[in-house]
């Protein structure tokens, strides 16, 4: 449990400082699907994403990535309703673990048809 916390508070951690470094340096990791196939990723425009939002334009962020920005409350309740799982011991219900296989087949149909649209 404690692990499981640590990864959390570590990946949190490291994707402040991430945020950080975008910032002031405005270098970002590019997108290695991207350079390698030329189509976009489910995933593509996540960090143009998270500039927008802190920027409150909110425009830009949709146009980022649609998908990940209308879904985005539910990632978050998602990773609150984790952490608060894991302080408390307890495991992920089996409904929530299919709701998540239907939340990345949805999450990957937007990536193909973001290539073909």
């Amino acid at each position: 449990m404690k692990k499981k916390a640590g990864t959390i508070w570590t990946v949190l951690a490291v994707g402040v400082i991430y945020f950080c470094w975008l910032k002031v340096t405005g270098i970002g990791i590019p997108c290695i699907f991207r350079k390698i196939t030329g189509w976009y990723c489910p995933g593509c425009g996540i960090t143009t994403l998270i500039l927008c939002i802190s920027e409150q334009d909110f425009v830009g962020a949709f146009r980022a990535n649609p998908f990940l920005f209308v879904t985005s409350p539910f990632l978050l309740g998602e990773l609150a309703a984790e952490w608060i799982r894991v302080k408390r011991g307890k495991k992920m219900p089996g409904w929530n673990e299919k709701l998540l296989v239907v939340y990345t087949i949805f999450l990957c149909a937007f990536g193909i048809w973001r290539n073909v649209a």
